[in-house]
């Protein structure tokens, strides 16, 4: 009686049950001999193999529930971007509502809007690689142009030198910002300075803190021997003694210019870039942050606390132009347009924020 209660009480654990049933026919059929004790061997390895696949069955549901609820997710968002991208033509109206996010216009079809009254309108080129002269002219008017790095091709001075011509020409911005990038240097003289071409023509930072649009907004620009090291100490030491010095007591840095991109966790790839930098912009509060160096990620993308982060490559591309309110110290307008007919895939690579161009279809 002890032992049956003890196998009625297990019995609810199959691989136990199975047991027993193996026990009690070897006990049955012992008499008939080794090929019938084989049969029943076989038997239970088939049990056994049957088990597995039943206990391995909810796992496989389970990924099969995730890729169709992923795969669902994947196109309901682009239905509701292919959608909205539609319907991205704005009034001024539209601007002067208040937003806690930009308005990005990303089709090379649709015109630049109007800059919306409040703000600072800076027009920004990165990584033209001596190909300033392919930029569709005239350039967007602004109150002040950007250029950030890579103007030379693998340490062609020649780059620089007719980059530098080309925006005295050209260019009739009331101020010209300029860093450096990997390939603005000659690898066996590093000590030759391709930036001092620009003298006389635009104001070159490295490492350096300035006010510029008459006081409007305050500029962080890294050199690449800080991004090249992953040392952004100089230039964090520069922020403070600015701090320091003003009269107004701590002073907001409205947008840091760097060449190499920042790190951003799950933004795939080509956004892996210098975790350093993002831990660098994030101390700073900084709304906006703009660079290159990655030509095929250029697109916009938003930081957990709130960072506009735009890469501005123009390798193949117009200028980027971004409107943004001094005193509100917001990026109003994103105007980083691609051709048509590369639009869905920039989307799809650079993982535009739904809640952005869903808000455009919401105020078309």
């Amino acid at each position: 009686m002890h032992n049956q209660r003890n196998e009625e009480h297990c019995s609810r654990f199959l691989w136990f049950r199975w047991f027993m049933r193996f026990q009690r026919r070897r006990d049955l059929t012992s008499h008939r001999g080794s090929s019938l004790d084989g049969r029943v061997e076989i038997f239970m390895v088939k049990k056994i193999i049957r088990s597995l696949i039943i206990l391995s069955m909810p796992f496989l549901l389970m990924s099969i529930y995730t890729y169709i609820v992923t795969n669902r997710r994947t196109i309901s968002t682009m239905t509701i971007i292919n959608a909205s991208i539609e319907k991205q033509v704005l009034t001024n109206n539209d601007h002067k509502t208040s937003r806690s996010h930009p308005q990005v216009y990303l089709r090379q079809s649709q015109s630049l809007p109007p800059q919306i009254n409040g703000t600072l309108r800076l027009v920004f080129l990165s990584d033209t690689h001596g190909r300033h002269d392919q930029i569709p002219l005239p350039l967007p008017h602004g109150d002040v142009l950007f250029h950030l790095g890579d103007a030379a091709i693998r340490g062609n001075i020649s780059d620089v030198k007719s980059l530098a011509k080309w925006l005295r020409e050209n260019s009739f911005h009331k101020e010209r910002i300029v860093i450096d990038g990997n390939h603005d240097q000659v690898l066996y003289n590093p000590h030759m300075d391709f930036m001092k071409e620009y003298d006389g023509v635009a104001r070159v930072l490295k490492d350096e803190v300035v006010q510029i649009a008459e006081g409007k907004i305050t500029v962080v620009g890294v050199s690449w021997k800080s991004c090249a090291s992953e040392d952004y100490s100089a230039v964090s030491s520069n922020v403070k003694k600015l701090r320091n010095e003003s009269q107004k007591g701590n002073i907001d840095i409205d947008l840091v210019l760097s060449h190499i991109h920042p790190y951003i966790k799950r933004g795939g790839n080509g956004w892996h870039g210098s975790r350093g930098l993002t831990e660098f912009v994030g101390d700073l509060n900084a709304p906006l942050h703009c660079f290159g160096h990655i030509h095929w990620t250029r697109g916009v993308r938003q930081t957990e606390s709130g960072t506009t982060l735009v890469n501005c490559a123009t390798t193949w591309n117009e200028p980027v132009v971004i409107d943004y309110d001094p005193c509100m110290r917001k990026v109003k307008m994103i105007h980083c347009p691609f051709p048509d007919e590369e639009l869905e895939n920039a989307i799809l690579r650079n993982g535009y924020l739904k809640k952005w161009l869903n808000d455009n279809e919401d105020t078309a």
